[in-house]
């Protein structure tokens, strides 16, 4: 097992227990050959099983307490330096965290092994103070050690993306796929947006839009990508690339319909540029009729109706979709409110009957009153902490 790759809880587990295997044996081998004759071995593998126990049993303090013993026993246990350090890190405590590990790794018979895990450990120590450029530095040196450390990479590019350097942290997000394999276009997508975005600021839209081609790039990576195609497709609005917006717009439509209102402005605009307000509309009419039309786009477009004084036309479009969506609150409040301005009394009382009974279904009717665990059906015994009969209803 890489030591280098060990984190978080169970992994400091499994690393004491490796600790305790090799102690054990040692204290075994040791009881053969000249019982008695070491205490201190003894007292160390008795410290390093009660730091375990009380790490598995989730008392940090005393862990670190067991722990720091076995430290003062003896300090060339590498693996419970690395330990305590990331106990100390675990409870906000930064600073003990990175002296214990800068003094690991200003050993120097430290093995490769152990001075990538240090130089890791410190650079989550760094990140979690704050302190950005060391964290980098760490990341880097951990690269440099092996360049295909995968939580190095990570914790480099998320540093990168946090800071705004958005070319360098696509980079390493090159870097992390090719090392794992596991692509991540929406992430990659929203890195090229950014580029663009800031190309766009720096070097001025004008007639040439610097941030189309990254705009492009970003949705040939992620064909979902719905910021990508607003970008575009404002863009291109402004170069008066009008038909060529309309249809950046209507391809969104296709690839990803649930998105869809969020484009129902800037399309409304090109068609209003076009002169073709109707082309629009019958747009919009396919949109709100189609199978994968969203409660969001079916509100929009009513309020659109509703806007133009065809309030008749906008409750029909409501009543169609809610058939589909009774569980929308924001389409049963509209419905119930345009219902009313119709004199339509008894409808709206019926639509917000049936809105409340569809949501009073999906809430839990109990509750336990010792851990808060929450269902729709009464359990005698409590499912999560395992108490008898403390289930109360709501």
């Amino acid at each position: 097992m890489d030591i280098a790759h060990l984190t978080g809880w169970s992994a400091l587990a499994i690393t004491v227990g490796a600790i305790i295997f090799r102690a054990g044996y040692r204290m075994g081998r040791d009881d053969a050959l000249s019982f008695g004759e070491e205490p201190e071995r003894h007292q160390e593998t008795s410290y390093t099983f009660r730091g375990l126990n009380f790490l598995l049993s989730d008392e940090p303090d005393k862990a670190i307490e067991a722990f720091t013993n076995v430290v003062r026993i003896n300090s060339e246990t590498v693996e419970i330096h690395l330990s305590l350090g990331n106990l100390f890190r675990s409870r906000g405590e930064v600073g003990r965290a990175i002296r214990i590990h800068q003094n690991l790794i200003a050993r120097p018979s430290l093995s490769d092994a152990y001075r990538k895990a240090a130089l890791y450990a410190l650079g989550e120590d760094y990140r979690q103070g704050g302190f950005v450029d060391r964290a980098i530095d760490s990341f880097r040196r951990v690269l440099e050690l092996d360049p295909n450390h995968r939580k190095a990479l990570a914790g480099l590019q998320a540093l990168h993306e946090n800071e705004g350097r958005w070319d360098i942290a696509l980079d390493i997000l090159k870097r992390l796929v090719k090392v794992t394999g596991e692509e991540d276009p929406r992430r990659e997508a929203h890195l090229l947006i950014k580029i663009g975005l800031e190309q766009a600021r720096t070097l001025g839209e004008g007639d040439d839009h610097p941030g189309i081609d990254w705009f492009r790039k970003a949705i040939r990576v992620y064909p979902g990508c719905v910021e990508a195609f607003r970008l575009l497709g404002e863009a291109q609005l402004s170069q008066n690339k009008v038909k060529g917006a309309i249809q950046t717009f209507a391809t969104l439509k296709k690839n990803r319909p649930s998105h869809f209102f969020m484009l129902m402005e800037p399309l409304k605009r090109a068609y209003i540029e076009q002169g073709d307000l109707g082309g629009f509309e019958e747009c919009m009419r396919n949109a709100v009729n189609a199978p994968s039309a969203s409660p969001r786009l079916i509100v929009l477009w009513s309020r659109e109706l509703q806007s133009r004084n065809r309030t008749r036309e906008a409750v029909d479009v409501l009543l169609k979709g809610y058939s589909k969506y009774p569980g929308s609150v924001v389409m049963a409040r509209l419905l119930v409110r345009l219902l009313g301005h119709l004199n339509r009394e008894e409808e709206a009382l019926g639509v917000a009957v049936r809105c409340l009974d569809h949501l009073l279904s999906r809430q839990p009717g109990f509750q336990c009153s010792q851990c808060g665990f929450q269902s729709q059906d009464i359990y005698w015994k409590c499912p999560q902490c395992h108490r008898w009969d403390a289930m109360e209803p709501m």
